[in-house]
């Protein structure tokens, strides 16, 4: 008996969601630690991937409305990258709204059938800088 696809994908992508999440819970005590508030200022940087450049440059055109976005083919791996910043213009980030961003990131990813890939923080008054890829995760 074949597992069906649609499901096979539906188990990836919440895993690859709760993986988000879970770094996002550690990002964001690690925040806390180094002083970082609700008012603190943030430079943001994010990376998505995909294999089909339509679906990278619709995913692309979608959060440019909010970010600046930058489209690479990735040779090597034969897929694309999304790269998106919030540069030069800083926001703030509540932890409630920092999950709740990377929730929708892994939701916007798969609706274009990409994966939401990793995320940076830099609050440059501290001098503080936290990443996704840091911090120790199930996969």
């Amino acid at each position: 008996m074949t597992e069906d696809p649609q499901k096979t994908w539906s188990d990836y992508y919440q895993r690859k969601k709760d993986q988000r999440k879970d770094e996002a819970f550690q990002m964001c005590e690690q925040m806390q630690r180094a002083g970082v508030n609700d008012e603190t200022y943030l430079a943001l940087d994010f990376v998505f991937f995909g294999t089909s450049k339509p679906d990278v440059e619709n995913l692309a055109k979608q959060l440019s409305e909010n970010y600046e976005m930058q489209i690479i083919q990735n040779a090597e791996e034969g897929n694309w990258l999304v790269k998106g910043t919030t540069r030069p213009y800083g926001i703030t980030l509540s932890k409630e709204q920092h999950i709740g961003w990377v929730e929708f990131m892994s939701d916007v990813a798969q609706s274009y059938a990409c994966v939401f890939s990793t995320w940076a923080l830099e609050a440059p008054k501290l001098g503080a800088h936290f990443n996704s890829e840091n911090i120790e995760s199930a996969s």
